[in-house]
């Protein structure tokens, strides 16, 4: 696996800015898949700058449409930066717009709002728009632009960006397919009621000095093995942990299956690693990148129709 890892992606590790910050949308209630086309006409190749206006205004995100293939559906990762990293920071962070060109997914990359970017993971920041809205709008568009495969339609995210994933799981899981969000917050975040289990995977340095493993002050709040554990109830997982033996000796990795459709949830956690989109070194192969890309792709699912929004 490490070769594979060298050749594929050699990305350096990146500090990242503070994590933590929501937004309510309601389940749909229908069951209803909703199929993907088998060929559709696809935006040109490359860098897209686009502004996405969920009623609070314009927003620039940043769309990559990877080169060559056939005019097939693709998949889409939906990347949300950290606090205070713009969406082409992010993408400098990553370089999943390389590794998308290889595999043939499309990347979507976004901010928070404000002159210093935040996403408003909790809800209660005053001023702050409903950051799931402006992100339903951003894979509304991103899905017409650029020939998407709805059945396989991803986040991930990083430190405030990955609270933000850990809170599309819970609003948008209706229309995700899996989740993966890093070094992420989630002391603030809101009760979750996903409308139907979702496949996760959670990466974090088990020495954060920003929103450490074990959580904040004497309740630990925030902690990661208390997201885990919500997760698997949720997913219905039965029984212990997996481990996986043919990580690097500082990744630790741990799988939960038996879960329903298919939602497993998966853990990698980095020994003495701060917080950081986690990445390949000379003494470790391991990226962050390839290895969220990789959860992604081993799992497909239609989505649920939209929800109804109430009116009158």
């Amino acid at each position: 696996m490490a070769a594979v890892l060298v050749v594929l992606l050699a990305l350096g590790a990146s500090r990242v800015g503070a994590a933590d910050g929501e937004s309510g949308h309601k389940p749909p209630t229908a069951t209803a898949p909703a199929a993907a086309h088998a060929r559709c006409a696809a935006a040109r190749a490359g860098d897209h700058d686009l502004d996405v206006d969920a009623g609070t205004g314009p927003r620039r995100i940043l769309v990559h449409v990877p080169a060559g293939g056939t005019p097939a559906a693709r998949p889409l990762v939906l990347g949300l930066g950290g606090a205070g990293q713009t969406a082409r920071d992010f993408q400098r962070m990553t370089n999943y717009s390389g590794l998308a060109d290889r595999e043939r997914f499309v990347v979507v990359y976004a901010a928070g709002s404000g002159a210093a970017p935040f996403w408003n993971t909790s809800g209660a920041l005053p001023g702050k728009p409903d950051d799931v809205a402006f992100l339903d709008a951003v894979l509304d568009r991103v899905e017409r632009l650029a020939c998407v495969d709805a059945s396989r339609v991803y986040a991930t995210g990083v430190s405030n960006g990955g609270g933000m994933t850990a809170l599309l799981g819970c609003r948008l899981a209706w229309r995700l397919t899996a989740i993966a969000p890093v070094a992420g917050g989630y002391g603030t975040q809101p009760p979750c009621h996903p409308a139907r289990p979702l496949a996760l995977l959670e990466v974090h340095g088990a020495a954060d000095e920003v929103v450490p493993y074990v959580g904040k002050g004497a309740a630990h709040v925030g902690a990661v093995p208390g997201y885990l554990s919500m997760w698997r109830r949720i997913n219905g997982c039965e029984g212990a942990a997996r481990m996986l033996g043919s990580l690097p000796t500082d990744v630790t990795e741990e799988t939960w299956g038996g879960c329903a459709r298919g939602a497993d949830v998966v853990h990698d956690v980095i020994a003495h690693e701060p917080h950081s989109w986690p990445a390949w070194t000379r003494t470790r192969a391991y990226s962050t990148t390839w290895r969220t890309w990789t959860f992604f792709r081993g799992h497909v699912r239609a989505p649920l129709p939209a929800p109804v929004t109430a009116t009158g």
